[in-house]
């Protein structure tokens, strides 16, 4: 029964043994951890090998045998029983009188940093959830091109195209929500397995829908597992990465995100003459490489297995980490912080891994912050989709070639994002984007529709700003809530994100002004944002 699996891609290890002695790596009792963490032996999705039972190592020298990993924990903490810590220090290599360096109590971004900080497994982990970004992407814009092929196909009027996208949002919202819900008690690596499953399934619905209600079933069903993968890939990659990285991790999502826009404006024009069904027939092997992928290299969050009180395993992760990216002898004496030893054995953590609900959202000291990303998810959604999603006659120009030159355009701003971030602030950063987005609304607003060119200008400019601010919002989003209730806040923010960019088309159709709408929502935006605390450069909790 594999039930306490720690998660580490197989790639986590590849290549350790032509850069290192792989006896003297194995006999340290402290790095053995990485593969004695299961209470029988079984299957590993991740490492393709039979796991170890605890306490045994076989081909490797002498360790001395322990039956259980509380037993193993004891064993070898005999010398430091009185230090807190989540895993003991290894001591002497092979009898030669090497010292080990004294234990030293760190945080996980400190122990990423002594890591290799941004390394090897860092960019494979990155590579694992670029393809499936990118299917996100091309799965989330979809509806645009996807709902003008069908009403010529099927002869929808234009109420019922209108029903396509919007069963998108009601699965988006769906999506949001489970993740939030299941990132936070099953753990972030079982709830992208789970809800990317979910998304294939969609699509191969999409893909042989015979009609308009089995399409909009199929389309909410892709939406909750597109929508819900979503909202966990940037959390894990960050909570694997060290502070000063996570806002160039989101620019480097961003774009992939805008790539994959690129490729399907490219395709709908394209296949603009061929049947509904190529858009599908495009996406399907995609996902499905996408998926295959991620259940051979996915790992779990060593943050949430602090939280659950899963040190060991933690730390095990961690050390996998620095032996993917060649810093294991760095790391050798790094433990990580709990109350006490007897904490680590009972698995019910510390004041350094605190628990949470979702009430923990609305506690004294979060609730300001929680309230203030919720309304700022909702204007950065709303006023964004508002300006994307706007009547071609309003921008004055060729859907086509607004979409694409948007698309191409919004590249090099979101290569500004991280720059930005990391030398201004995330606060002056989102603010300063704001201004110069609603500046470009507010143009717009008061520009005669005659000024084609200059309208498109103004577009382009609010375009760019509005995608960088609402690349960083996600970094300002992961950084403000605790690590305990971190999915159910990115859900709950997703969830803010969604309503808003379901009512800012809907602007255009009730709003006698929408560009002036939109240019005032954003002050209350930059009010939302100024109340927020600076966190560049600090640790996750």
């Amino acid at each position: 029964n594999c039930q306490d699996k720690l998660a580490m891609p197989l790639w986590a290890f590849a290549g350790a043994a032509k850069h290192a002695s792989v006896g003297k790596a194995l006999r340290s009792p402290a790095r053995t951890e990485r593969l004695v963490y299961l209470k029988s032996g079984c299957r590993s999705p991740l490492v393709n090998r039979k796991c170890i039972i605890p306490g045994t190592l076989a081909g490797v020298g002498a360790v001395q045998p322990c039956t259980t990993e509380l037993d193993w924990t004891r064993h070898y903490g005999g010398r430091s029983q009185h230090v807190p810590m989540a895993a003991e220090p290894s001591g002497q290599e092979d009898g030669v009188g090497i010292a080990s360096k004294k234990p030293q109590i760190v945080s996980v971004d400190e122990y990423l940093i002594a890591a290799g900080g941004q390394g090897v497994f860092q960019n494979r982990l990155f590579a694992t959830m670029s393809l499936l970004y990118a299917c996100v992407a091309f799965d989330a814009m979809l509806a645009a091109f996807l709902a003008p092929a069908l009403g010529a196909r099927w002869g929808l009027t234009v109420a019922q195209q209108g029903l396509i996208p919007s069963s998108w949002f009601v699965g988006g919202l769906i999506g949001f929500a489970l993740s939030g819900l299941f990132a936070d008690t099953l753990g972030r690596r079982p709830t992208m397995l789970a809800l990317s499953v979910v998304r294939c399934f969609g699509d191969v619905l999409t893909f042989t829908a015979p009609s308009l209600p089995w399409l909009l079933t199929s389309r909410i069903l892709a939406a909750a597992g597109t929508m819900g993968a979503f909202n966990m890939i940037y959390p894990l990659l960050a909570e694997l990465s060290p502070p000063e990285e996570r806002a160039a991790i989101k620019r480097r999502t961003g774009l992939v995100w805008q790539c994959a826009v690129v490729v399907l404006v490219a395709m709908a024009y394209l296949l603009r003459s061929f049947p509904w069904q190529a858009f599908s027939a495009v996406l399907l092997p995609a996902s499905f490489l996408a998926v295959v992928w991620l259940f051979r290299g996915l790992p779990e969050s060593p943050r949430f297995l602090l939280v659950k009180g899963r040190h060991l395993q933690a730390l095990a992760l961690l050390r996998a980490v620095a032996l993917c990216n060649g810093r294991l002898h760095a790391c050798d004496h790094l433990r990580l912080a709990t109350s006490h030893i007897e904490d680590c054995e009972s698995g019910t953590g510390g004041k350094a891994t605190p628990r949470g609900n979702l009430a923990t959202l609305f506690v004294r000291e979060q609730s300001g912050r929680t309230i203030a990303l919720l309304i700022f998810n909702l204007v950065a959604s709303c006023t964004y989709y508002g300006l994307t999603f706007a009547p071609v006659a309003s921008l004055g120009s060729n859907a086509y070639l607004s979409q694409l030159s948007a698309a191409l355009l919004e590249i090099p701003a979101i290569l500004l994002v991280a720059p930005l971030a990391n030398k201004l602030g995330r606060r002056p950063a989102l603010i300063g984007l704001l201004g110069v987005f609603a500046g470009a609304i507010l143009a717009l607003a008061m520009m005669s529709h005659s000024a084609m060119q200059l309208r498109l200008g103004a577009m382009l400019i609010g375009r760019m700003s509005g995608s960088a601010f609402n690349t960083l919002k996600w970094v300002a989003n992961a950084e403000n809530f605790p690590t305990a209730v971190r999915g159910a806040g990115l859900a709950a923010a997703g969830l803010s994100g969604m309503l808003g960019g379901s009512l800012g088309p809907v602007i255009f159709t009730l709003a006698p002004s929408p560009f002036l709408v939109l240019s005032s929502l954003c002050l209350l935006g930059i009010f939302a944002v100024w109340t927020l605390p600076e966190t560049n450069g600090t640790e996750l909790d």
